[in-house]
């Protein structure tokens, strides 16, 4: 039986965002149809497979459609299905563009041909720059093409055909998360937050890249959601499709996470400053946006409010990895 809110089909929804995704449209009463090629999976999604409101389909979104798939008679379609993190992009280095425009390019012509409205997941990495970051601020591309500017790139262009497609009819917005955060994000992918909390629950030593005087602010996956759930088909009302999603509140450096952790948890570990290249290889850079803080203008317009705390943010990832291990990161040393 078809559940009362509709079917909503979730591509790398066995991913952190798309898994919290899932469960956010099925508490709220929809249907949901999971397209992942386990790629970025943080979930094995065994229980989804259970589900009756649930289908899963493990293969690449593109492979789905070019072999006879589609969107006929969905509510709508989330496309959050991407290579991501500075550490797991870098084994796609001369391939990201290709994958993030080639899985994004079939599903903006299935969303148009069906009629069903799509929400493509960017960046703020687009930026290419520090600051307080505005949707309708200029974007730079700096010209040392590393792994993390073809990323920002590709994820540019992809904005360009979801923008360019209204003209021809697709109902379709684009948002730019800023640092989402919380259960089941990996460290594997380079992430701070649970890199942090997994080696200060570890008394390992806490490593602090460049300094540690980048800024970033962090978001819970479940305020993230909470936008879609509540405020999407505002969103796709109105005129402005580019919309940055962050909690400029928990806004906060590298540096004065590690010490929040630190204290919070209890913990022992020394934090010690680290670089980067010797952890992830020496193709590994930091974001050119070095302060990295939302303007929120469209989405607070149109109600949403972000309401985590950063300290309750660090604590539900540190509860989610005292009972758990990281299913990505299981064999990659802290």
């Amino acid at each position: 039986m078809r559940a009362p809110g509709g079917e909503v089909v979730i591509t790398g929804g066995l991913g952190f965002i798309g898994s919290h995704l899932v469960d956010a449209y099925l508490a709220a009463g929809h249907s949901v149809r999971i397209i992942d090629s386990n790629a970025g999976a943080v979930v094995d999604g065994e229980d989804y497979d259970t589900d009756p409101r649930c289908t899963v389909i493990r293969q690449r979104v593109e492979d789905h459609l070019a072999s006879g798939g589609d969107f006929a008679g969905v509510d709508r379609v989330i496309h959050a299905a991407s290579y991501v993190g500075p550490a797991s992009i870098l084994s796609r280095s001369g391939r990201l563009g290709h994958d993030i425009i080639g899985s994004t390019a079939p599903v903006i012509e299935a969303c148009a041909a069906a009629g069903v409205p799509l929400c493509m997941f960017s960046s703020a990495e687009v930026y290419g720059r520090s600051g307080v970051l505005d949707e309708k601020d200029d974007i730079v591309v700096p010209t040392q093409y590393n792994t993390r500017i073809e990323y920002a790139v590709a994820k540019t262009l992809a904005e360009a055909m979801v923008c360019n497609s209204r003209q021809h009819g697709l109902r379709g917005i684009v948002i730019r998360p800023f640092n989402v955060a919380g259960a089941r994000q990996s460290r594997a992918g380079g992430f701070v937050m649970p890199t942090f909390v997994q080696q200060a629950l570890a008394g390992r030593p806490i490593t602090v890249f460049a300094g540690g005087e980048q800024v970033r602010a962090f978001i819970a996956a479940s305020d993230l959601t909470a936008f879609l759930i509540g405020f999407m088909d505002a969103a796709l009302d109105g005129d402005d499709v580019i919309i940055n999603v962050g909690n400029p509140a928990n806004a906060v450096t590298v540096m004065e996470l590690a010490e929040r952790v630190k204290a919070l948890l209890g913990s022992p570990s020394p934090i010690v400053g680290v670089d980067g290249r010797t952890v992830h290889g020496p193709h590994y850079a930091e974001a050119e946006s070095f302060h990295k803080i939302p303007a929120l203008r469209t989405a607070t317009d149109l109600g949403w409010r972000p309401r985590v705390t950063l300290d309750e943010l660090i604590m539900a990832t540190a509860d989610y990895y005292r009972a758990r291990e990281d299913r990505r990161a299981v064999n990659a040393p802290l």
